[in-house]
């Protein structure tokens, strides 16, 4: 599935940038460069992220835990 269009970057890429080490989205950004153009997939980046396990941080550089979806 394609994150970021912009950048045309699959979930594949950005998984593959988590198993290299990237905790949350401006590590994303700076590994893969989802979410470096327009920004509007860095929700997403946050979502997979969450869906992972991991972390993410808001606008003001806090570290906020993320919830996995559930399946509805």
């Amino acid at each position: 599935m394609v994150i970021c269009h912009c950048r045309a970057i699959s979930d594949g890429l950005v998984r593959a940038a988590v198993s290299g080490g990237a905790a949350d989205v401006d590590t994303i950004v700076r590994q893969c460069g989802a979410g470096s153009v327009c920004g509007g997939c860095r929700p997403a980046i946050a979502l997979l992220l969450g869906d992972l396990g991991l972390r993410s941080v808001d606008d003001h550089g806090a570290a906020v835990a993320i919830a996995p979806r559930t399946a509805a």
